[in-house]
């Protein structure tokens, strides 16, 4: 599979492209889309036959250590008082506004899956987790889960507190390794031996659990090829039923801390390298490849569902597909409603819990996407994911050919196939072998708000 990276084209394709696990990126997006309009798409939404079931994500924001490559939301404090505070006072009462709202109107949201993310969840002692846990059930019947996840610092559990996840209904882990080189855990100050992974995945979890999923990062300081293959060696041994394998977000005008991993980074060259190697290593160990970044054994349920064509991918992974909307609670918690609205609620404090003062929803920006926005972002959802698209099928939708309605995209997608990066036949656009590790590039044609031009490096 390595053998399938070529030098020059690297080099050539060396430019910016977003991870596009949103698009719009959500800095298209309006803060003139508030309570009001989330309200709106509520009913709009929740009115209709068709509007699918949900997942359910709440964020709790809060970790004891910075870890230099997190890119996420979180308030780095030792005062447990803050989470408690944040539970009570933050977190129910927009759950309770929302209740409010739909009970009121009639609206069914039909949660069948529920995510905890953060920050960390695990940063909760076990009588706030009763207490969140208890408040999820008041919300919704967590016996008609297909899937309860929570994200796993594996260095703040243990078996004892994995266990009383499962107790209150947990069935689902995703867990953040990033990598298991001790010199790259030191740099991004995230030491946990692989014994703390092992201790956690005994026998007893693993008869608890219905999937078990290990986060990885491509791209962070002192990583090599050779340092991947082990440590995606080492994943592979403790046979998680997913693996993310994803590039680190380097963002330090976003995210201060992240400055000082600037110079040991690999450079893009290397990225690419060490992320094919990676992947070669996962799928030599039996994996089958999800998505771009995202891999699983062939009996997993996201597997199966990549079979019937029903998976997919958002900011949150490859998932089954099996549900329309993502409701989010707590700040900086971002959703969806089927194909026609994204939204964010406040990442500060002050704003998030004015807002709920008020007696409104913490909504800081949303979008109503248009046709447009609508057909490109499943397109790119579908490029992750499959790695091909039916061009018949967008001719349907736009009621025009893909050659018109794309020509401004023509030269670019010309210039990848003439690279062999993709091909375009039989009715269908694929993106090649040659062409997956660059996947991001490729989307980057489609994309009509970004701020740059899609410039290549001549070679």
């Amino acid at each position: 599979m390595a053998e399938l990276l070529d030098d020059e084209l690297v080099r050539k394709y060396n430019v910016y492209a977003d991870g596009y696990s949103d698009y719009p990126h959500k800095g298209d997006w309006s803060e003139d889309f508030g309570d009001e309009e989330y309200r709106g798409a509520l009913l709009d939404t929740f009115t209709r036959d068709d509007s699918g079931s949900s997942l359910l994500y709440l964020h709790i924001p809060f970790c004891v250590k910075q870890c230099l490559f997190c890119i996420c939301y979180k308030e780095i404090t030792s005062d447990y008082s803050r989470a408690q505070d944040y539970l009570q006072n933050s977190l129910f009462r927009e759950m309770d506004l929302l209740e409010r709202f739909l009970d009121e109107n009639s609206l069914d949201l039909d949660i069948r899956e529920i995510f905890l993310g953060g920050g960390s969840p695990t940063y909760l002692k076990e009588r706030e987790f009763d207490l969140l846990a208890d408040r999820i059930n008041e919300f919704c019947d967590v016996d008609n889960l297909s899937r309860f996840c929570i994200e796993i610092d594996p260095r703040h559990a243990s078996p004892e507190r994995l266990a009383h996840y499962t107790e209150k209904g947990i069935n689902t882990i995703s867990m953040g390794i990033q990598d298991f080189d001790p010199a790259v855990q030191k740099a991004i100050n995230r030491v946990q031996p692989i014994n703390l992974i092992t201790r956690l995945l005994d026998s007893d979890a693993r008869k608890k659990l219905s999937s078990i999923n290990l986060d990885f990062l491509v791209g962070l300081p002192l990583q090599t090829p050779d340092s991947i293959q082990r440590t995606m060696g080492e994943a592979a041994s403790l046979s998680p039923d997913r693996i993310s394998f994803c590039f680190f977000n380097y963002a330090p005008n976003f995210r201060e801390h992240m400055r000082k991993l600037e110079h040991n980074l690999p450079s893009f060259e290397e990225r690419k390298k060490i992320f094919e190697r990676g992947v070669e290593t996962i799928m030599n160990a039996g994996y089958i490849r999800t998505g771009f970044e995202h891999f699983a054994k062939p009996n997993d349920v996201v597997a199966d569902s990549l079979d019937k064509h029903k998976a997919t991918y958002t900011s949150l992974g490859a998932i089954t597909g099996n549900t329309s909307n993502v409701i989010p609670i707590g700040r900086s918690g971002h959703g969806e409603f089927g194909k026609r609205f994204l939204f964010q609620n406040f990442y500060e404090k002050k704003l998030y819990d004015d807002a709920l003062s008020r007696g409104e929803l913490p909504i800081y920006r949303g979008l109503k996407l248009s046709m447009d926005d609508s057909l490109r972002r499943n397109m790119m959802k579908r490029l992750r994911t499959y790695f091909s698209v039916d061009i018949g099928d967008i001719e349907k939708q736009t009621n025009s050919p893909f050659s018109e309605y794309f020509e401004e995209e023509s030269k670019s997608l010309d210039e990848f196939e003439g690279d062999g990066l993709i091909s375009r036949s039989n009715g269908t656009l694929t993106i090649t072998e040659r062409g997956i590790p660059f996947t991001e590039v490729i989307l980057s044609a489609f994309d009509r708000h970004k701020k740059y031009p899609t410039r290549f490096n001549r070679i």
